[in-house]
């Protein structure tokens, strides 16, 4: 796997291939999303044979605070460790790029078993359930990483 910088033109590539990403219109409305605020974020593309396996990074809440946000597509034939170190450091990585952010938070639909467990792993802490949060009326967890900076 190698990563590069993210750009919006990255997306379509990985949406032909995440038939578990939504809907059309959810597909859509996330492209314009990253398209409007592509100046407040900082994000990555996962490759492996040339082909996007996943995408991810951090939004700009407050100087201090970012939403986190990845997509990836389930396992394409990489041993589940490998992928999930793989995935470790470049959590690792945006970390230290990013010193300034003391709090990352991030959403998981209460039923993403999967979602839930990576986030415990890369440290995060569950915060609480938000009731009719998804675009569904389903509810979410609220996830935060807290580090500890001058405050």
């Amino acid at each position: 796997m190698y990563v590069v910088p993210f750009h919006t033109d990255h997306l379509p590539d990985l949406l032909d291939n995440a038939e578990e990403f939504g809907t059309a219109y959810d597909q859509k409305k996330f492209i314009d999303f990253t398209n409007k605020t592509k100046n407040s974020w900082t994000a990555y593309t996962g490759y492996e044979d040339n082909k996007v396996i996943g995408v991810g990074g951090l939004v700009e809440i407050y100087p201090h605070l970012a939403e986190a946000w990845i997509v990836l597509l389930r396992n394409r034939g990489l041993p589940g460790l490998a992928y999930t170190r793989k995935i470790l450091k470049m959590w690792n990585k945006i970390l230290v790029d990013h010193p300034r952010f003391e709090r990352i938070q991030a959403t998981v639909n209460e039923d993403f078993k999967e979602g839930i467990r990576f986030l415990d792993y890369l440290g995060f802490v569950n915060e609480g359930l938000m009731k009719k949060f998804g675009p569904d009326k389903s509810n979410f967890f609220r996830y935060a990483y807290i580090r500890h900076g001058p405050n």
